[in-house]
């Protein structure tokens, strides 16, 4: 297997063929076609923030390698490697798919870009302190041009506006999403919304 991040070797370019035939045979038509969506969108919100997008791109590329597993063996990884942090995650196995692709995406790919890892770990729930590449990766799965639900226009005038206020629209869609069809709440994603708004507000607005 190849070095991970081939661009990151002294400024030699990345092989992004290589990548995207690897995920090619891993993924299912319609999963892969999603990434590649997802990668487009990605670069986009990017544009004009000083990211590496080499980082960007691997992250965004990969951030469903887990995704087409069946939950079983997501579920069995994930008990294996120690990758389990609540009940949520043991009832819900699809939550796993970013820890479950972080770690494989380690392991087989060889990656150790610990910011493309984080942003894939997380990519389905968000997390506490969320890198300007985890908000991109979160938000990219959300409005690749392929995903039709009920506020993906407002969440895409939002995300051009303020990426921050489109993530905290993500959230409480996603919030409301779970809350409509009973299942359990990610801990994870509460703290993460919950910062979120501590950086949007003014702290002196929750005395008045």
């Amino acid at each position: 297997m190849r070095s991970h991040i081939l661009g990151y070797r002294r400024g030699k370019k990345m092989d992004t063929n290589f990548y995207i035939n690897i995920l090619k045979n891993r993924l299912s038509e319609h999963r892969f076609s999603h990434s590649l969506r997802v990668v487009d969108t990605a670069l986009k919100l990017g544009d004009l923030l000083d990211l590496d997008k080499e980082k960007l791109w691997l992250a965004s590329l990969f951030h469903d390698y887990a995704k087409d597993m069946p939950k079983d063996e997501i579920l069995f990884l994930a008990r294996e490697n120690n990758l389990i942090t609540c009940t949520a995650e043991e009832l819900q196995p699809d939550l796993l798919h970013g820890p479950v692709g972080a770690f494989l995406c380690k392991q087989d790919l060889n990656f150790r870009d610990k910011d493309v890892l984080q942003a894939i770990y997380y990519h389905t729930t968000g997390h506490e302190n969320m890198t300007s590449l985890d908000k991109i990766v979160y938000l990219s799965d959300l409005l690749e041009p392929g995903r039709k639900y009920e506020g993906i226009d407002e969440l895409r005038k939002l995300c051009k506006d303020n990426l921050d206020n489109g993530l905290l629209y993500a959230f409480d869609s996603v919030l409301q999403y779970v809350l409509k069809r009973n299942f359990l709440i990610h801990p994870m994603t509460i703290k993460a919304r919950n910062n979120l708004i501590l950086h949007i507000k003014d702290l002196e607005e929750w005395y008045e």
